[in-house]
């Protein structure tokens, strides 16, 4: 079954922050994210996730569905997934495209923004 890890991310971009784009607080991570889909390509695959407003993940890819929890720490969002360490990263959103920060400086793409539920 997939998993999303973050931090092992191939798609690592490098580029200038343009002004839209906003580092978000930890209010505004759980505002922006609960109870949205977010989606994207991992490692050549699609997937979908539901972020739910009690921290649950409902998730959909190639080899099918898979969950996990997530949860907003401080100005980080944290992910666990089944059998695997949480991972916690700053975010930042430009229109809906989302960037997650990691530790020393790493940008990792992880997908679009979609509407609420």
């Amino acid at each position: 079954m997939r998993r999303i890890l973050i931090g092992t991310m191939v798609l690592a971009t490098a580029w200038t922050a343009s002004a839209q784009e906003k580092t978000l607080s930890g209010a505004q991570i759980a505002r922006a994210f609960a109870g949205r889909t977010i989606s994207g390509v991992e490692n050549g695959e699609r997937y979908t996730e539901r972020l739910l407003a009690n921290g649950d993940i409902a998730g959909i890819a190639a080899d099918g569905p898979y969950e996990g929890e997530w949860e907003v720490d401080g100005d980080e969002i944290c992910f666990t997934y089944e059998d695997e360490a949480e991972d916690c990263s700053r975010v930042r959103l430009s229109g809906s495209t989302v960037t997650f920060l990691g530790d020393g400086g790493g940008r990792f793409e992880l997908g679009h923004l979609g509407g609420a539920d």
